[in-house]
């Protein structure tokens, strides 16, 4: 059964906001509760997240969720977006057909858009508004394996650039899909948008 799979990168110092972003409260619960609870409202099948920095207060935060798993970077605080993204894609199962991909600090994604880009059959697609690409990135189960065995430069967007295909985009309007909150500025605007 080809199941859809999300991995969401959690693993970061929070070093900019000063608070640990993903247990900060979005609508009355940490914000990667409400990330998970979207992904699995659209959809998704299983949720990978990504721990480092506060692992085991993330898990405690999700622990009343199905469908969810761990893993973790033991060296989340000397490595990139990229290390964490390959140690989440490795632990895709082969049931897996496609694989949505997002940081923890980007809550408001819209379930409608999640719903848009599962029906999606292209390869790669990117979310877009205002045309900015934004957040989740949906990518093809059979493309994973180049991208964890990347070893170029610009990080996890130059393994998604290298990839052998042309990226599709899905339109939207909701600025949800590009709205992180790395500063406490961010998460005000995040706050006021609820």
């Amino acid at each position: 059964m080809n199941k859809t799979y999300c991995v969401i990168l959690a693993a970061g110092l929070s070093s900019r906001m000063g608070r640990y972003k993903p247990l900060l409260p979005v609508n009355g619960q940490p914000a990667i509760v409400h990330l998970i609870t979207t992904m699995q409202d659209a959809g998704v099948d299983h949720c990978i997240i990504v721990t480092g920095y506060c692992a085991d207060d993330l898990k405690n935060a999700c622990r009343t969720l199905d469908h969810v798993s761990f893993v973790h970077n033991p060296h989340y605080a000397s490595t990139q977006m990229l290390d964490s993204a390959k140690i989440g894609f490795r632990a895709v199962p082969d049931a897996c057909s496609r694989i949505l991909f997002t940081p923890a600090d980007i809550p408001l994604i819209p379930v409608s858009v999640v719903r848009e880009l599962l029906k999606c059959p292209d390869p790669l697609i990117y979310p877009v508004c205002r045309d900015q690409k934004g957040h989740p990135v949906s990518i093809k189960k059979d493309y994973l394996e180049q991208i964890i065995s990347f070893n170029g430069n610009h990080g996890l967007r130059g393994a998604l650039d290298s990839l052998p295909v042309d990226p599709a985009y899905l339109e939207t309007d909701d600025p949800g899909i590009l709205m992180d909150m790395d500063t406490p500025e961010d998460y005000q605007k995040i706050l006021e948008r609820i």
